[in-house]
């Protein structure tokens, strides 16, 4: 088992049309702090170094961000997030970069963010750099293996395209996902939660009785695939 990325929360700032979070059917919500004491532990279990705090929703929308770094941080463990960028002010860059952070990765749902994140960088001198960027106004869009209804390709080809690709990586490496109630999830698209396979607690001490099991959105997702 290996946690691909931790879900602290499920709340967004923004609607938009070519992502899945709007209609999303499981409920919203932060992570509490305990936890995440207990995703950090499981973390720790799995051999693991560093920690991801993105999933569906936007990070920087937890009151408790900083002090989920902080924690994690002292128990040995790094922390980032995607982030697309909105709440990203003066304040938070100086704490983060404080914490040890010194890259920021950027879904740049917004346009002008990353310009308007560099700036505040450079004239304030913080330590921290933009190392990624991802923008969907200029990037091709996927379908989110068909949860949303914008396609760039027809099912057909996918479907069939899909038969030829390797296994995806959260079969072969056993990645989940932990989401901010603590379930662990199978997969890291999966918005309404039909992958979830039990709870943080009850992977606790027990890392190697994971299995990865196939949910329906398998069959039309091409994402994550080993080339």
């Amino acid at each position: 088992m290996y946690i691909y990325q931790v879900e602290i929360s499920n709340f967004c700032n923004l609607t938009c049309s070519y992502c899945p979070h709007p209609s999303q059917s499981r409920a919203k919500g932060n992570m509490s702090f305990s936890t995440f004491v207990d995703v950090v532990e499981l973390a720790i279990e799995c051999g693991q170094k560093n920690l991801y705090l993105n999933n569906f929703g936007e990070p920087l929308l937890h009151p408790e961000l900083l002090e989920f770094i902080s924690y994690a941080k002292a128990k040995g463990i790094e922390c980032n997030f995607i982030t697309n960028g909105i709440l990203f002010d003066e304040a938070i860059a100086w704490r983060l970069s404080e914490l040890g952070m010194r890259d920021i990765y950027l879904s740049e749902h917004l346009v002008g963010q990353k310009e308007r994140i560099q700036e505040m960088l450079k004239e304030n001198s913080i330590p921290l750099s933009i190392v990624y960027t991802y923008n969907p106004h200029q990037q091709e869009k996927h379908d989110w293996a068909g949860q949303v209804a914008t396609k760039t390709r027809s099912t057909r080809t996918l479907t069939s395209s899909i038969q030829e690709y390797k296994p995806c990586i959260f079969e072969t490496k056993k990645r989940v996902v932990v989401l901010w109630d603590g379930s662990i999830n199978t997969c890291c698209i999966d918005v309404n939660g039909t992958g979830i396979v039990g709870s943080v607690k009850d992977y606790l001490g027990r890392t190697n009785e994971y299995e990865f099991n196939s949910i329906p959105l398998c069959s039309t997702c091409d994402l994550m695939r080993e080339e």
